[in-house]
């Protein structure tokens, strides 16, 4: 059985550049922890954003491109055009064909749970009723993690060589550039920094693996 699918979007990728956790690229470390997938448009993508996308991530990206055994095309008409997702659009195109990743890899029985990863605050907020989270709360296939959620989860599996007080400045970092307005950023970043010390407390109880 294949680990967890990741699939990520290029927001997240870029926002995760520059961070060392280490010695090694945080944005590299999904590739250590999950089976991350892309579809051919995130690939498009970073291509256009060369001057973000070092560390040979344009590499990783190209081979870890997914193949449909359904058409894109009909997978975006029947399974995003409901959701009121403009399937003509060029905007956002590689997050819409993520999502028919997901789908197309669960159909196929090739995996039972998809991490979505994307920072695309429109797309997850419920409070905006978020086109992302209607899907996938219609959709049971999988959950929608931030670039914020992922260093949590990396504190938790590497807490001896990812130490609290670099998980914060990771957090800082990503949450900055995430952005949106300042009092909502400053909000989330208390929340994930309130997390990554329940996290802490939690584990310092525990015998270390």
């Amino acid at each position: 059985m294949k680990s967890v699918l990741c699939l990520v979007d290029t927001c997240s990728l870029i926002y995760m550049r520059d961070i060392e956790v280490r010695n090694k690229a945080l944005r590299l470390w999904l590739w250590d922890e999950f089976y991350v997938k892309v579809s051919e448009e995130i690939c498009n993508e970073i291509q256009r954003h060369r001057s973000l996308a070092g560390g040979g991530i344009i590499s990783r990206c190209n081979r870890s491109k997914w193949s449909f055994n359904i058409s894109v095309d009909r997978l975006e008409t029947t399974f995003l055009e409901p959701f009121g997702f403009d399937v003509e659009s060029t905007k956002n195109r590689g997050e819409r064909h993520n999502c028919c990743v997901a789908l197309d890899a669960v159909m196929r029985g090739e995996h039972r749970h998809v991490i979505f990863l994307t920072d695309e605050l429109r797309a997850i907020d419920p409070e905006r009723n978020g086109l992302l989270r209607r899907l996938f709360e219609a959709f049971p296939i999988g959950c929608i993690w931030s670039s914020l959620d992922f260093i949590l989860y990396l504190f938790i599996r590497h807490r001896k060589r990812f130490p609290k007080l670099l998980a914060e400045a990771a957090l800082r970092t990503v949450n900055a550039r995430i952005g949106g307005r300042p009092e909502v950023a400053q909000k989330r970043l208390v929340e994930y920094n309130r997390r990554l010390g329940q996290i802490e407390s939690t584990l310092s109880q525990l015998p270390q693996i």
